[in-house]
């Protein structure tokens, strides 16, 4: 008598575990369910983006010194994406510079992809606005070519930059193999519908003849130097010239 209490009591545990687990696990399968219908709406809202081919290999173009294909760095960042007149938030992105192609990861599969650049208006790659790049489509232009350009002023002119990496590679009097990328950047102004490469003062005080000898006041009070930095002498000038 003794025993089968003892028995019935172990099975009555049992049957009491057994309950408790199964209900449980319908609530953590319930509770995994709505999360992953949550997740899955949201990737499919991103899905369009993420239809674009793989980046190819460079496998073979790995740099030596540590220089990168990529505008500024490796490490992709987030930012906010302008993609058939949508927006796209957050999302890890990157620009290839030598290819000219821009990157996104895909987070439900976790790689890049290329993101189609004719659907491309404009991205903002890092924290706080990051650089800002747009997509300009030139037809037979003498000036600028189509691309991936950086804004750097934008108001009644803009200013943009394009930034080019090419790969080289040569074999050391030691037999090594090296192996880099040299950057080149080019500035364009867009002032009263008209293309003007720009890189120097003079090129400024070409475009801006009337305002020649401000510009040698301002350059020369500010303390601008051209060949330091042309990007921020640039911004700063321009920035002067056209503000208020």
């Amino acid at each position: 008598m003794i025993v089968f209490i003892s028995i019935f009591a172990d099975m009555k545990q049992r049957i009491y575990c057994l309950l408790f687990f199964s209900f449980f696990s319908s609530v953590l399968f319930a509770q995994n369910s709505v999360d992953y219908k949550i997740f899955m709406d949201y990737a499919q809202g991103y899905s369009t983006l993420f239809r674009g081919e793989l980046p190819a290999s460079n496998g073979d173009k790995i740099s030596n010194d540590g220089s990168t294909y990529f505008a500024y760095s490796d490490r992709f960042e987030k930012g906010n994406l302008l993609y058939r007149g949508k927006w796209y938030y957050d999302v890890l992105l990157n620009l290839d510079a030598q290819r000219d192609e821009l990157y996104v990861v895909d987070f439900s599969r976790g790689f890049p992809v290329v993101v189609n650049k004719n659907f491309v208006d404009s991205v903002f790659i890092g924290a706080g606005g990051g650089h800002w790049f747009v997509r300009l489509a030139q037809k037979s232009n003498p000036v600028i070519s189509s691309g991936y350009y950086e804004v750097l002023y934008s108001g009644k002119v803009m200013l943009y930059k394009k930034i080019r990496k090419q790969f080289n590679q040569k074999t050391s009097n030691d037999k090594r193999l090296l192996k880099w990328f040299t950057l080149s950047e080019g500035f364009y102004l867009y002032k009263n519908d008209r293309w003007y490469r720009v890189g120097s003062k003079g090129d400024l005080q070409k475009i801006y003849a009337q305002q020649k000898r401000d510009i040698d006041l301002f350059l020369k009070r500010e303390r601008v130097d051209f060949r330091r930095d042309k990007t921020q002498a640039l911004v700063y000038t321009i920035t002067y010239l056209e503000g208020p």
